[in-house]
């Protein structure tokens, strides 16, 4: 045959031979092909072994198969049948394997939706820190619907293509292959897989430390960690090492943590300071590394540190698990402990001192004169005789307040005595404020009462105002009278409302009933009163102006005792010292709400 004369022919003869060669190089070899026969048998037993709850011999069996199958590379011309075939066997299984919350879900709630969904900040009422608070949704309805993941918010929140709505907002949208994760885990029925529904969300995949051992100390101790060690520890390093992301993960926030080791290993080896890894940063290091920034440790607080180390890193406190700060007692601590320990004479002295110093304070070279009784100390640039006179008239005012409102068996009005600053002229009075307590005085008033917890400030102030009494300024007697009635009812140092206090105070100022001043009272809170909408605000402090809140305090502190006597008042009075919650003060005492007691008193208590 003349090949010249037929091109066709041989064209045709080409072709054939051409996809022959290429059936030949793409053809799989037989034991290829019974190798992937056979993997796809092994896929096939995974469905069998999830029924039987045996997952992690499930998930064995494809972490096998793939990895064989990559160890094959197989070209792409080369995946026939066989390979498609293994190929969907796998992925098939691979999402018959459950999801776990535990190991897959939460790491990725943990990382992307806690820190504004959590027990600090709880965005949209919606907390997602435990596998129950999720459950629990939240503003917006429930977080998930269990095998519908097309219709749970969750996923509408993470696909959407409203950046202004996507979560996490304000960062970048979660992988697909974590968004998937999580629509099989709900499509599976957002199984829980773990041991406590109320744990923290990744708390169990967190390395279990060791249990802290924590030694008392016995006496033996040369240095003591509440004395020697935890006064600078609060002070320096504190505040680099507590919160939620303490410095090198190492918190001092306890005494039990303190002892855990942090990111750079064994931090404190009791009994051997060389293997402590804190002495080498305060003590040895060149230069020393530890404390950070501007704050100075001393080599003599160093050096106790490496011996409280040595001698066994004992704890002299009470509780390894409290607050370190709790160990260690504050400068007002401190100060409560030493006047709790003075004797009833020395704390006399110190009153008697107190006076006198702030008397010079305020007046500079007038050292003012004092006049001493059984509960007073009056002190004052007055006239002597009418600073026995006033002393006079206190020890009185006392005697019928502590007949009227007992005190508890055994104790004093006030102890070391109250003080009673007098001057002569207002000008002295304003003096006092303006020196003492940096503020003006204003024209209605003459005197005030301050006394702190524990006594550690116990005085009235005031100037003489004379003896006359008119229809708006009480005399001096009853400014006295009822100044010691302020201190008396607040003796504790608690913060009672002003009402009460002032109320009080003038209540026992000893003001006669038929008096010019007594019959404006009512009038004066009738108009302040006429303002109010809210019955039960009437008792909140703040209602009222400074210069309001005494003639309606006489009128409420009248109302209370008129109306259920001394041993309600005393109680709703105690009520208010425990809790600044005057409704619940007025419920224990009274036994009707705020808002029943203020109607009554506007409606019988304003003549």
């Amino acid at each position: 045959m003349d090949h010249r004369r037929h091109p066709f022919a041989m064209l045709l003869i080409l072709l054939i031979i051409c996809g022959s060669l290429k059936n030949v190089h793409g053809a799989l070899p037989p034991e290829v092909r019974r190798e992937l026969s056979d993997l796809k048998k092994e896929v096939s037993e995974v469905s069998s072994l999830i029924r039987k709850k045996q997952v992690d011999e499930a998930r064995a069996i494809l972490e096998k198969v793939e990895t064989r199958l990559t160890e094959l590379m197989i070209d792409e011309d080369e995946r026939d049948r066989n390979f498609t075939g293994l190929r969907s066997a796998l992925e098939k299984a691979r999402e018959s394997i459950p999801v776990s919350f535990e190991s897959e879900i939460a790491p990725i709630i943990k990382a992307s939706c806690v820190q504004c969904h959590g027990e600090q900040q709880s965005a949209a009422n919606l907390r997602l820190d435990t596998y129950n608070n999720m459950g629990r949704g939240g503003r917006s309805g429930p977080l998930l619907i269990p095998r519908r993941p097309q219709n749970s918010l969750i996923l509408a929140r993470l696909t959407t293509d409203d950046a202004m709505a996507r979560m996490p907002r304000g960062r970048e949208k979660l992988k697909d292959t974590e968004i998937g994760l999580i629509a099989r885990w709900i499509e599976q029925g957002a199984q829980f897989d773990g041991e406590d529904q109320d744990a923290m969300i990744g708390d169990s995949l967190v390395e279990k430390k060791p249990p802290i051992k924590v030694v008392m100390a016995d006496g033996s101790e040369t240095v003591s960690f509440t004395k020697d060690v935890a006064p600078w520890m609060i002070n320096i390093c504190l505040n680099c090492h507590s919160g939620a992301n303490p410095r090198s993960g190492y918190s001092i926030e306890t005494f039990e943590k303190l002892l855990t080791d942090g990111d750079t290993g064994s931090t404190v080896v009791p009994g051997d300071s060389r293997k402590s890894y804190i002495v080498d940063l305060v003590l040895r290091q060149d230069p020393l590394k530890m404390p950070a920034g501007q704050a100075q440790l001393k080599r003599s607080q160093a050096v106790a540190l490496e011996k409280w180390i040595d001698e066994g890193a004992h704890f002299d406190g009470t509780d390894p698990k409290a607050p370190l700060r709790s160990l260690v007692p504050t400068d007002a601590e401190l100060e409560v402990q030493r006047l709790a320990a003075m004797s009833s004479e020395e704390f006399s002295k110190r009153r008697e001192t107190q006076a006198k110093d702030t008397w010079k304070r305020v007046s500079g070279s007038d050292e003012g004169k004092t006049v001493t009784t059984t509960n007073l100390l009056v002190h004052g640039n007055a006239e002597e005789t009418r600073l026995l006179e006033i002393a006079n008239w206190g020890e009185a005012q006392i005697k019928t307040l502590t007949e009227k409102y007992k005190l508890p068996a055994g104790e004093v009005p006030w102890r070391g005595r109250l003080i009673v600053y007098v001057g002569k002229d207002r000008f002295d009075y304003e003096e006092f404020n303006t020196v003492l307590m940096d503020r003006r005085t204003p024209r209605e008033v003459s005197g005030h009462a301050q006394v702190t917890a524990n006594f550690e400030t116990a005085y009235v102030a005031m100037h003489d105002v004379g003896d006359e009494v008119t229809a708006r300024d009480l005399n001096a007697q009853q400014l006295l009278n009822s100044l010691l009635g302020r201190a008396y009812i607040s003796r504790d140092g608690s913060a009672l409302p002003d009402w009460l206090v002032q109320g009080f105070g003038l209540m026992e100022a000893g003001i006669e009933t038929g008096s010019a001043y007594a019959k404006g009272i009512p009038a004066e809170a009738a108009k302040t009163l006429s303002t109010v909408t809210d019955p039960a605000a009437v008792f909140n402090n703040g209602t009222f102006a400074p210069e309001e809140v005494g003639a309606v305090g006489f009128l409420m502190v009248r109302f209370l005792l008129a109306g259920r006597g001394v041993s309600d008042f005393q109680k709703f009075v105690g009520e208010l010292k425990s809790s600044p919650n005057v409704g619940r003060a007025i419920q224990q005492a009274y036994g009707v709400n705020a808002a029943a007691l203020g109607t009554a008193f506007l409606q019988n208590g304003v003549r």
